[in-house]
């Protein structure tokens, strides 16, 4: 009732024109908000600037007529247009945005201030990429709003929605399923495409947890009603895909096979690239299943051509998931070069993803250490404001809840300094303490170079047919079992762990800090390894063997992008590591022949001829006895 008064006050001044009825009377902010939705969509094929005229003349008249809250929330109005109808000027435009926030807070307008908040956490999330800020802004409004009825402010479900959207990004599915179930209980969404994108976000939820029976149900939900609601195909195409893919996780080709052809179907007449191409790859991996590698090869190479060419290419995770099945598909049909390529493509796509999850896990953890010290800040001011108050007299008052101020100021202080403690932690999981350190004091990007250092390269032979044979828990319990172990030796011979790619572990010696035996203790570390494999085996007592590599020489290390935090390695010495350990011998330590000269003095090193390496030609190369 109140959008279709509001759309009627709205009809009426266009009728009436502006200049005799400047803007209608509210009551309410819904009426409000009902009011600028119903003109928003009148803005469908008009110019940037008959736009925003109109925008800025509607706000001076609202002004003008003492209705501020209108005035303002057509003032978000006009720089959410310009923000999307320009590149230019978005700093300017979110400064403004937080000025109408501000405003709000200062005149006691919590509908305003709500929106406001979630207008500048839609900034950041969409173009500026600040996600400790967005994720900040997203909880501001969400603490406003979520004491409001539908009724009281239109927008709860959407905005509950996008932060739940949020979580999803972040890999936090505890926390969107719970958000995401809280907006569908907030009311009947007001469309059905709302209604499916929250329950189809929570089954995709349920699927990355491995609970296939939830999953499923949602998924279901969204197809079944999909299918009795007319012109609904492309979310029953996608609600099917989604099954499809589900059951094809479950093991189910059979089941899935159809569903997924049919998703493929749909979304390539509807330009749904990106969900056609994970149907794509997943029905690949049946083709691969059933041994039908041509085809698989065909679909994937199609799959990646359409992304290739779309705005959200590149897609980290996707794309990891297509070269890996690239690599399987060639190395079946033993073309062997094409499968090196897409495997090196997988593990870069990979590395790359979890860079950025790592960054957006950071930027969670920094965004609770911000809010808490803004909280406190709060908190000393309401206490000084509390003090002043009870100073006219109230002296036993007064000391009771200074008394008070002090225990809450304390457990924040403490609070501040676990979460501090928290943050720290996490940066030093993923980067040495060293430029962890140097990141802390803003030195961005760094980049050093090391004149001596030696890389180690340990790769665990025969490691897809080990993991297709197995449950994929075990599988990673056995990697951690494994890398575990590796970590320690690190830490016990001074080698700094750089990274593990899939089954491969990857650690330097003579930096950050320099060592002049890096050589030795690598060699030290990989000895040792060699020494205990006859240990590593998998619960069925099957054998595990690494190939290891090593290579001494130059290196350049350091930090570098705005949203990548991971320290790496370049150079000619990671590149020939990385080759010796692929064209190791299972059981063996695999070296260059300059890191047999570091050590020749002092070990023993077998010639293994001359050898073909990638992207090296000949090579005479060592084994280390």
């Amino acid at each position: 009732m109140q959008r279709l008064l509001a759309i009627l006050f709205f009809l009426a001044s266009c009728f009436a024109g502006l200049a005799q009825n400047p803007v209608p009377k509210f009551s309410s902010y819904a009426q409000r908000y009902y009011y600028l939705d119903s003109l928003r969509s009148s803005f469908n094929g008009k110019s940037t600037e008959k736009v925003l005229d109109t925008l800025r003349s509607l706000s001076k008249r609202a002004e003008d007529a003492g209705d501020k809250e209108l005035a303002y929330k057509l003032k978000l109005v006009l720089y959410h247009e310009q923000v999307h109808r320009q590149a230019t000027g978005r700093d300017t435009l979110i400064n403004k945005i937080a000025e109408v926030a501000r405003y709000a807070e200062e005149n006691n307008m919590p509908y305003l201030q709500a929106d406001a908040l979630q207008s500048i956490a839609d900034f950041h999330w969409e173009f500026s990429r600040h996600e400790s800020t967005a994720l900040e802004n997203f909880i501001g409004a969400y603490n406003i709003y979520k004491n409001f009825s539908p009724g009281e402010f239109p927008p709860k479900q959407e905005y509950i929605s996008a932060l739940g959207g949020m979580y999803y990004r972040y890999e936090d599915y505890d926390n969107s399923i719970k958000y995401l179930q809280e907006a569908l209980a907030t009311q009947p969404p007001r469309g059905h495409n709302m209604y499916y994108t929250i329950s189809n976000t929570i089954g995709l939820c349920y699927r990355r947890m491995k609970r296939y029976d939830s999953a499923l149900w949602y998924f279901q939900k969204v197809y079944d009603s999909a299918t009795n609601e007319k012109n609904e195909s492309v979310w029953k195409s996608i609600s099917g895909g989604n099954i499809g893919i589900t059951y094809f996780q479950q093991g189910k080709y059979t089941e899935a096979i159809p569903l997924l052809d049919k998703d493929i179907e749909v979304s390539l007449a509807t330009n749904q690239i990106k969900n056609a191409a994970g149907s794509m790859t997943t029905r690949a991996a049946i083709y691969y299943y059933q041994k039908d590698y041509d085809n698989a090869e065909k679909l994937l190479l199609k799959a990646l051509h359409l992304c290739e060419s779309k705005p959200f290419w590149p897609n980290y995770g996707l794309g990891a998931e297509m070269y890996t099945w690239l690599y399987k598909v060639y190395a079946a049909k033993n073309n062997m070069r094409n499968a090196y390529l897409y495997a090196d493509s997988a593990i870069m796509a990979k590395d790359s993803a979890a860079a950025m999850l790592n960054t957006l896990n950071l930027a969670k953890a920094n965004e609770k250490l911000s809010y808490v010290q803004r909280k406190l800040d709060e908190e000393k001011l309401n206490d000084r404001i509390k003090i002043d108050q009870l100073a006219l007299g109230k002296k036993r008052i007064e000391a009771t809840f200074f008394f008070i101020g002090i225990i809450v100021l304390l457990l924040v202080i403490i609070f501040i300094a676990r979460e501090r403690k928290r943050s720290e932690n996490i940066l030093l999981n993923i980067l040495p303490e060293k430029i962890a350190e140097r990141l802390k004091k803003r030195e961005h990007p760094i980049a050093d170079y090391f004149e001596h250092a030696s890389i180690l390269f340990i790769d665990m032979a025969g490691f897809t047919t080990f993991s297709d044979s197995r449950n994929p828990k075990e599988v990673v319990n056995i990697l951690n079992s494994i890398f575990t172990n590796f970590d320690m030796l690190a830490d016990k011979h001074g080698l700094e762990k750089i990274k593990t790619i899939g089954d491969c572990y990857m650690a330097v010696s003579g930096l950050p800090e320099l060592n002049p035996r890096h050589a030795e203790a690598a060699a030290e570390m990989a000895l040792e390894i060699k020494a205990e494999m006859s240990k590593y085996k998998a619960a069925d007592n099957t054998p595990i063997t690494f190939r290891m590599g090593l290579d001494c020489g130059p290196v350049v290390a350091g930090v570098i992008g705005r949203r990548k935090f991971i320290y790496d390695l370049w150079g000619d010495t990671v590149n020939t590591a990385s080759r010796m350990e692929t064209t190791g011998i299972a059981g063996e330590i695999h070296c260059s022949e300059r890191f047999k000269k570091q050590l020749e003095h002092k070990y023993k090193f077998k010639s293994r001829g001359s050898i073909e390496v990638k992207g090296k030609g000949l090579m005479e190369t060592w084994l280390l006895m």
